[in-house]
């Protein structure tokens, strides 16, 4: 939990949008590789209603002079036994779309003529036919997003009728230009598999037959009215969008009258490939990614269509027809963990007309015990899944969460949530109003929730809608005020870009991230407004935003896989009404910009004598096309100029940087980090790859630990049950499970290579007994991989693993995974919870502060007066030495400060050893967004290990010490490369290791034996006298260093070599420097 004071009430916006391929990293030869190429080229538009028809014609028909005749309308819906099924519906559209464009001398936009000399405005039709096809069915890849590819296979055969325009304004006015090819379409998709050995390659390829399509033409198409069959065949508008390789469908069955729009888009597969004897490049594909289109840009316009037929089963998705068998224990009988808000308990329609927002809300709060009205600041009880199938959900006030809430949508068919054009909107042009309210403000201008304390959440598959609402109110898609063990993923924000509106997308402030990736951000006069202490975004793409991002308030900040298009601004770092800058570091790396007229805008342009190190920015691999101004000062200077055509910044840094024996101020051009090449993939970024949803398995595919015979009750032991299933739904190539509940386990939990687990709301693996209690014999609870390093990968997702009562022994997680050569393993929402919640008894009544807390007694603790009952781990997670390949995403590990289920969140004190240790020789590891808190010796220790990035890590060391030092109740173990006795546990620890790059570390302490002054701003930061160390290290970046309460910030070798009080930052309270390398 941190300190409430520093919450900050800053607000704003951008807009992103979703990139869904993942390359795999360059990580050494690997003995065998498969590649399975797929081309589906279907260049009609349609809407996709699935209903028993006679046989339509499946093609249109060409005139003599290339214009397209549509078939006949298809027959009315038959229940002919004799009929066969197709995909098929005949729209014909016609609409006229009025543009409005500036200059590049115009700097903010929309505008009109009547207020901008430069504005042209033109008025292009847009023609749309969608003819009747066949479907046509794309294989299925691997289940997982990435995968190593093998040399291409020979061209697949692929010709496609397309049509595109583009126009282009200058002073001189607009230049129009059209082209089409001629021949009409078809597809084949191939298949080439190559194996090497000792004896050299061999290969073995399959090609599929043509499979039939029909064509369309498509003009520079800004909105799209589509259309979808009722049960009595007429034709009935709904709204969708078109996009750059996109089609829009509506999907019914055959027994519905209404149906729900969607859209997706096909994504195909790219080879980067290198020679068997060398290490290969690699990449990846997904055959088919759900996403909702963007419009192309009113300055050039240029459309291709190419997506393929859903089959009948698009929109199907396991986790609406899977057995729930999830139980919430503490939460009293009858509680209910999932819920689909289309349940007759619960109502919701998805029909595009009926209001659904009571019966959303009613499924959300159905029995939590925790709601947003003030009365509960948190629980660990009530945690519930709220699912939507597709549909357009009509919201008229907003949909309020409660605590341990999450919403999830269908990924297939993304559900829309679609502000009601009635929605109340504040008086008051200072405060906004959501569709989605993830914290709600009370009466008393105060959250319903602490957002630092904000926990286990997630909101992922939706498209937010507020275009139906007047352009000038003040309403965002989302807002979301939270802490560590949150994710927003997967998510559209459809914002109105009428002239002067108002709308946004989301709004994130106050709480200290977490993770949020895949958005997709459209319209507005801002995107993306945060004001945070610390977050770690990737795959956002921003289009026609007045400003993409409005950087209100931060500590640190990492960007990464950022896309803006046609906005005012990219990235514009804000001051409060006092001038104060609330910006202390941002990073942004392996991005874009383009058709911006100011990529990111500062709010000074020299240094501030009393905080220097504020708005400290690291710039590495970012792409410009035509942005006028790469970097300025807000009204002012130019710091790096921009280009007309096209460039790239390799690196550029501005802030105080450091090495072991000097400092300098930079601002320019600087040498970006070497990336390691087993980090990246075949282009040069960082690794990177989304949790995997299993869009395309069906419910069959997933095995229950519930069929097993597990309980999750927090009684009864699980081991055999959990152990049982594992076994089974690797054996049977499942997936594994694992219902909501609390699985006590007495002994280690081991998951082999080729598992894939993913739990339900959160499930807890809950460790008790003697195994676990020997802090000299220490016992893992989770073992990934057998101990002395076994081949393979793993996925595991969405669940928590604790401890119950005294377990000094410990070792939540091992990973001893090798993946060498493969897929790497990936956790994601993979989190370690100690005490401080029901179910522990590791709460108030077993662990207050007692009379150890300064302010309330400050007795020494030593290990005769210790209370042996609270020594809960020996370790949260230990990443062996054999150990290779792991991406870690959105994970926290966690010793609890304060008991969640106490009404006033009181502190507590629990003890814990060890935070994350990686002794991996080979590394290869990725950690974004991950977070470690409240260890005793250390947070995060990289020791004899290489070849890791890190993207904003964040910690803080316990609040009880120095009562005890760091040797009570845990000893330094030379084995484990503990560090020495000291008052205070370290942040980071980089120990004989080299290769490690680090963007972005929130290191903070805010506590002397929980006397909260110590951090307090301008008092000297005299929490504790150092937090990061380097010790007989190289090749050590680190970019974005932020520490509080700390008197000295680096220490090389023993060596302190950076003082806060000379690097003092945002609200003197952080200290930031922008780069020390080793």
């Amino acid at each position: 939990m941190l300190r409430p004071s520093l919450q900050s009430l800053f607000a704003v916006c951008a807009f992103f949008s979703v990139a869904f391929a993942n390359a795999l990293p360059n990580n050494g030869p690997a003995k065998y590789e498969t590649v399975v190429v797929y081309e589906t080229i279907t260049t009609c538009i349609t809407t996709s209603s699935v209903y028993t028809i006679s046989a339509p014609a499946t093609t249109c028909s060409l005139s003599s002079s290339g214009v397209i005749i549509p078939p006949s309308p298809p027959p009315s819906k038959s229940t002919s036994a004799l009929s066969q099924e197709y995909t098929a519906s005949t729209v014909y559209i016609t609409t006229v779309k009025t543009v409005t464009s500036c200059a590049s001398t115009v700097q903010s936009c929309p505008a009109t003529e009547a207020t901008h000399t430069y504005v042209v405005t033109d008025t292009i039709s847009s023609y749309v036919t969608t003819c009747p096809v066949t479907t046509t069915q794309t294989p299925a890849g691997p289940s997982f997003s990435s995968y190593p590819v093998s040399p291409s296979p020979s061209p697949s055969t692929s010709v496609s009728k397309s049509y595109s325009e583009t126009e282009s304004y200058g002073p001189t006015g607009p230049s129009f230009s059209a082209s089409a090819s001629p021949s009409a379409s078809v597809s084949k998709s191939y298949s080439e598999t190559k194996s090497y050995g000792p004896s050299g390659p061999s290969s073995s390829a399959s090609a599929s037959p043509t499979y039939p399509v029909s064509t369309s033409t498509v003009s520079s198409v800004s909105s799209l009215a589509t259309y979808q069959p009722t049960s009595s065949s007429t034709l009935s508008p709904s709204v969708s969008s078109s996009v750059n390789a996109s089609a829009s469908y509506t999907t019914a069955s055959s027994s519905s009258a209404v149906s729900s729009s969607y859209s997706v888009s096909s994504s195909s597969t790219s080879s980067a490939v290198g020679s068997p004897s060398s290490s290969p490049a690699y990449s990846a594909s997904k055959s088919t990614s759900s996403t909702v289109s963007v419009p192309t840009s009113s300055s050039s316009k240029t459309l291709t269509t190419s997506s393929s037929t859903p089959t009948p089963t698009a929109c199907s998705y396991w986790m609406e027809n899977i057995k729930h068998q999830g139980i919430a224990p503490f939460a009293g009988s009858g509680y209910q963990v999932f819920r689909n808000v289309k349940d007759a308990a619960y109502g919701a329609k998805g029909d595009g007309v009926t209001d659904d927002t009571a019966a959303i809300q009613k499924a959300i709060s159905t029995g939590s015990n925790c709601p947003p009205d003030g009365t509960c600041q948190s629980s660990s009880t009530t945690s519930a899944l709220i699912y939507f199938p597709p549909g357009t959900y009509i919201i008229s006030t907003p949909v309020l969460m409660h605590y341990g809430s999450s919403l999830i949508g269908n990924p297939n068919c993304p559900p829309v949530l679609k502000a009601k054009s009635t929605f109340p909107i504040p008086g008051n042009p200072n405060y906004s109003t959501y569709i989605v309210d993830g914290n709600a403000y009370g009466n008393t201008g105060n959250l319903a929730y602490g957002a630092t304390n904000t926990f286990w959440r997630q909101f992922r598959n939706f498209v937010l809608d507020t275009t139906a609402v007047r352009a000038d109110a003040n309403i965002l898609g989302l807002h979301w005020p939270t802490a560590q063990a949150t994710s927003v993923e997967n998510v559209v924000f459809k914002a109105s870009d009428a002239p002067g509106t108002t709308q946004g997308g989301m709004l994130s402030e106050q709480g200290s991230g977490g993770f949020m990736g895949n958005l997709t951000f459209y319209g507005g006069s801002r995107g993306l407004d945060v004001a945070n202490q610390q977050f770690t975004m990737r795959n956002l793409n921003f289009h026609n935003a007045g400003v993409a991002i409005k950087q209100n308030f931060n500590w640190g900040w990492v960007y990464k896989g950022i896309s803006i298009t046609n906005c005012s601004v990219g990235i514009q770092f804000e001051a409060s009404a006092d001038g104060q800058v609330g910006v202390s570091s941002l990073t942004l790396i392996d991005s874009s910009i383009v058709n911006t007229p100011v990529g990111i805008s500062l709010q000074r342009a020299n240094e501030d004598p009393t905080t220097p190190s504020v708005e400290s920015l690291i710039i590495e691999n970012l792409s410009l096309t035509n942005v006028a101004t790469a970097i300025g000062i807000l009204g002012g200077t130019t710091l790096l100029a921009g280009t007309t055509g096209t460039s790239n910044i390799a690196g550029w840094g501005r802030g105080p940087s450091y090495t072991a024996t000097g400092h300098t101020r930079i601002q320019g051009n600087i040498t970006p980090a070497t990336r390691p090449g087993v980090l990246k993939t075949s282009t040069g970024e960082f690794y990177q790859r989304s949790k995997p949803q299993y869009e395309t398995s069906q419910a069959s595919s997933f095995v229950s630990v519930r069929s097993f015979g597990a309980k999750g009750d927090g009684v009864t032991d699980d081991t055999a049950a959990l152990t049982s299933a594992i076994n089974s739904a690797l054996s049977s190539g499942s997936i594994l499970f694992v219902d909501a509940g609390y699985y006590i386990v007495s002994s280690t939990i081991y998951i082999p290579p080729g598992s894939k687990i993913t739990g339900e709301g959160y499930p807890i693996i809950l460790a008790s007994g003697p195994a676990f209690t020997d802090i000299n014999n220490p016992t893992a609870v989770v073992r990934v991989g057998k101990s002395g390093g076994e081949k393979g990968t793993v996925e595991w997702s969405n669940m928590i693993v604790s401890t119950k009562g005294a377990a000094a022994g410990a070792i939540l997680i091992e990973w001893n995974l090798d993946a060498t050569g493969l897929a790497p393993a990936g956790m994601w929402d993979v989190h370690t919870r100690i005490g401080g919640f029901a179910g522990s008894d590791l709460q108030l009544a077993q662990c207050p502060t007692g009379t150890f807390d300064s302010r309330n007694g400050n007795v020494t603790m030593t290990s005769a007066n210790l209370p042996q009952k609270c020594i809960a781990a020996f370790m949260s997670m230990h990443v062996t030495k054999y150990a290779a390949g792991l991406y870690m995403e959105n994970v926290w590990l966690w010793v609890a400060d304060h008991d969640v289920d106490d009404a006033t969140v009181t502190q507590i004190t629990v003890f814990a050893g060890r935070g994350l240790l990686v002794e991996s020789t080979a590394g290869s590891i990725w950690m974004y967004g991950t977070s470690v808190e409240h260890h005793a010796l250390y947070q995060y220790q990289l020791a004899n290990t290489a070849n890791i990035y890190m993207g904003e890590i964040q910690t803080e060391t316990p609040y009880y010490q120095p009562n005890p030092d760091t040797a009570i109740p845990f000893p330094a173990v030379a084995s484990l490369n503990d560090p020495a006795t000291a008052s205070d546990a370290v942040g980071l620890r980089i120990l004989s290791s080299n290769n490690i790059l680090v963007y972005g570390a929130g290191l903070y302490s805010f506590f002397y034996n929980y006397n909260v002054h110590c951090s307090d701003a301008g008092n000297g930061d005299w929490c504790q006298p150092r937090i990061f160390s380097v010790e007989k290290s190289s090749d050590i970046t680190v970019y974005g260093l932020q520490t509080v309460g700390t008197q000295n910030m680096i220490t090389v070798d023993g060596n302190d070599v950076a003082s806060s009080a000379d690097n003092v930052g945002g609200q003197h309270f952080v200290d930031t420097i922008v780069k020390f390398t080793q």
